[in-house]
């Protein structure tokens, strides 16, 4: 009889366990999960044949270049300013008057410097799906997303490198673009070169070596020569680290031009960016943004001095170590473009009678 009871309740506990298993499993929804390859309708960002009169509209926060927001009723619209391709992507919504975010796909990866738009099936009918804690609910078929917010969240150690820079900047492109003065008219090839080339900025300066260093840095001068204290290098420093917004252009005549939130140098300077020793104009304009004139070695240096040569050293171990997120110059293939390509394109590529204005290739 005791036998008869043990193998009794022993079916019994399998039976539940397995019943239990089985709920459990049925609890189970699948994320959906979108193959890039597998789109239709993905359009290039700043590609050659972009006109002027869009690229201007262009505005890139370097530390999170996937942009998302929603296109019309039904379908998010999503452009990936990266020059890398990046994978494991995670979109997701938070509903007005919902306290957490809900995930609504995956994208196994995203290639450079596209744009695509994704449909919502929400829109269509309700759902399982989890919240950002891994809560499963039904959501409620969606009639209107207008204060709906859609966001990103990217698992790729390169997008984190970028996610991970303090400086808040957004890169814009100067909305009037004339050859004029000492402006030259850009196209897309110097936007993609000034992405990288701010990208890498941002990065720099996001770095406690380069705070460090900066500071330590002994002999800087403000406009009426006398040395910067430290109160004041914190000041600037800080500037940098909280300013909103960079906009850049492309500069003939000068080297560079500077001043409030602008930072614009000449396609020579775009050039050679990868360059060791090649930062002194960058730096020199942003010494102009950060509110210095050429009477301040935050400009042009004095006594042996200057805010470039602070910064040369730790640029120069960006480059040997090829830390800075865009190190190789061959990426974009600028280079070639601008010793190769002939016409208007490349503004100071070649001379009225053919003749390149610099025979010399750069070393890099």
């Amino acid at each position: 009889m005791k036998y008869s009871l043990l193998i009794c309740s022993f079916i019994l506990m399998l039976f539940s366990c397995k019943k239990a298993e089985k709920e459990a499993l049925e609890t189970v929804v699948s994320t959906k999960i979108v193959n890039f390859k597998t789109l239709t309708g993905v359009e290039d960002l700043l590609a050659d044949t972009e006109s002027v009169a869009v690229m201007v509209t262009r505005s890139i926060v370097l530390r999170d270049p996937l942009k998302i927001e929603l296109s019309g009723t039904k379908e998010v619209k999503l452009m990936n300013f990266t020059l890398k391709t990046i994978r494991n992507i995670q979109v997701f919504v938070k509903l007005a008057g919902t306290g957490e975010r809900v995930a609504l796909l995956k994208i196994d990866s995203i290639t450079p410097l596209v744009t695509f738009q994704l449909p919502l099936s929400i829109v269509d009918h309700e759902e399982q799906l989890y919240t950002e804690s891994g809560q499963l609910i039904t959501l409620a078929k969606q009639t209107d997303l207008s204060k709906a917010v859609f966001s990103v969240v990217v698992d790729d150690p390169f997008y984190k490198r970028l996610n991970a820079m303090k400086i808040p900047w957004r890169l814009n492109f100067r909305k009037s673009q004339e050859d004029v003065g000492n402006w030259y008219r850009m196209n897309p090839l110097h936007a993609r070169e000034s992405l990288v080339m701010f990208t890498n900025l941002a990065y720099l300066f996001s770095q406690e070596s380069t705070q460090t260093g900066f500071m330590a840095y002994e002999g800087l001068t403000a406009n009426d020569g006398t040395l910067l204290s430290e109160e004041k290098k914190s000041a600037v420093y800080r500037d940098i680290l909280t300013r909103a917004n960079i906009e850049t252009g492309l500069v003939r005549n000068v080297s560079g031009l500077g001043g409030g939130n602008l930072v614009a140098v000449a396609e020579y300077v775009m050039m050679r960016h990868y360059n060791k020793n090649a930062e002194e104009v960058l730096v020199h304009e942003l010494g102009h943004a950060l509110g210095f004139g050429h009477s301040s070695n935050m400009t042009y240096a004095s006594n042996s001095k200057a805010f470039h040569l602070a910064m040369r050293p730790l640029i120069n171990k960006m480059l040997t170590d090829r830390e800075y997120p865009y190190w190789d110059y061959r990426m974009l293939n600028t280079y070639n473009k601008y010793i190769d390509m002939t016409g208007d394109y490349l503004r100071e590529g070649k001379k009225p009678n053919g003749d390149r204005h610099n025979p010399t290739k750069y070393e890099y």
